[in-house]
């Protein structure tokens, strides 16, 4: 049983936003005594989470070296799981986000008892390729598109999942992998992999839109994910209402559905059609829309950066940050510097995203809430 405190949830933290600090360093950052940063140290060195590294010397001092620390790799692991009504994608990562081994499939139904006949096998399977002890295995971290409800265990699925019944996220996933699971949309996982190994590294204050069939994301502030009275803040679909014309992928494909081209997936929607004038309209409308929806952002937020990612074609996001990021303002009377407009890395790996949630839980200092388990029976 690991139970970090709150100050060794910050050393966690200090350690993987530097990638490795000397204790001299670690203390006078924390603002702590020597001891009790050895007494904080210690206790991690003895959990496994945090190893010895390199040696090096520190500018103004003498004599030996100062050993760095550093995380480890190995101090635990997380499943990853995440599906889309494209695909589902599953991974075993460590604790520095290194993805052990991942599994893809397509979907070709979207029903809950198929695609979790499918999950849950497959998770087993791959802790076991990637010979990882189960005691190491600090939870499965789980994530598909939908908005939360009053309930916070209940999500409003996307039209490609309505006929599943009504599930609770805090029981009805647990059974199908035989460990804790813990569960946030899809924009909020991807942005916590965002804060751990993205833009969030440079940044303390950033929002996540996340464009996928629909329209998401999330808001970090001080490094945490905050999430709104009714865990739905950074919703940005609700800008755009569905009776009208709006920036999603889902929208992209009912207007070529229009027009009689049929598109089944959205990665169908490849730079052959970048001079189709459907999509090219859409395309010039949605930059629109989204340069306003920046605008709000960086008018209400004052964020450092606003990170573009999903599962829209590669080269659509790409034309989408371009021009963003081309802009010398956001718009009118706009007389500050404007956030840094990104394109995210990530965008491919939204299994890692989900596979962040049960890290973020149990060692971030801005969600600690007590006690985090290590290992499970």
């Amino acid at each position: 049983m690991l139970d970090l405190g709150y100050n060794e949830r910050r050393v966690l933290e200090l350690l993987r936003g530097r990638g490795g600090m000397a204790r001299v360093d670690l203390a006078r950052e924390m603002g702590v005594s020597a001891p009790t940063l050895t007494r904080l140290t210690a206790n991690l060195l003895d959990a496994g989470l945090i190893r010895e590294g390199r040696e090096q010397r520190i500018d103004g001092m003498r004599g030996k070296p100062s050993t760095m620390l550093e995380l480890d790799p190995d101090g635990l692991y997380t499943l990853g799981v995440y599906f889309s009504p494209d695909d589902i994608r599953i991974c075993v990562a460590d604790f520095i986000g290194n993805i052990r081994a991942e599994f893809r499939r397509s979907l070709e139904d979207h029903s809950f008892d198929y695609i979790m006949g499918i999950a849950g096998p497959a998770a087993a399977q791959l802790l076991e390729d990637a010979h990882i002890d189960h005691r190491h295995v600090l939870g499965c971290g789980l994530t598909f598109p939908g908005h939360f409800s009053r309930n916070p265990n209940h999500v409003l699925q996307i039209k490609q999942f309505a006929n599943w019944h009504d599930v609770d996220v805090s029981s009805d996933f647990e059974p199908y992998f035989g460990m804790p699971v813990f569960h946030e949309n899809d924009g909020k996982a991807v942005a916590l992999s965002e804060l751990y190994y993205g833009a969030g590294r440079a940044v303390r204050n950033f929002a996540m839109v996340w464009l996928s069939y629909g329209i998401g994301g999330a808001v970090v502030i001080q490094r945490h994910l905050y999430r709104g009275t009714n865990r739905n803040a950074g919703e940005f679909g609700g800008l755009f209402p569905k009776s009208n014309p709006r920036p999603s992928g889902q929208d992209l494909c009912d207007l070529l559905a229009a027009d009689g081209i049929m598109v089944s997936r959205l990665e169908d929607i490849d730079e052959g059609f970048a001079d189709h004038p459907i999509v090219t309209s859409w395309l010039a409308r949605a930059k629109d829309q989204l340069r306003m929806l920046s605008l709000t952002v960086a008018r209400t937020l004052d964020p450092g950066a606003i990170v573009f990612g999903g599962v829209l074609p590669d080269w659509i996001l790409r034309n989408i940050v371009t021009e963003l990021e081309s802009l010398e303002t956001l718009g009118e009377d706009f007389f500050v510097e404007p956030p840094s407009i990104q394109q995210s890395r990530l965008s491919d790996v939204p299994h890692l995203g989900a596979a962040t949630i049960p890290i973020y839980r149990a060692a971030t200092p801005s969600y600690y809430s007590g006690r985090a388990l290590k290992g499970w029976a």
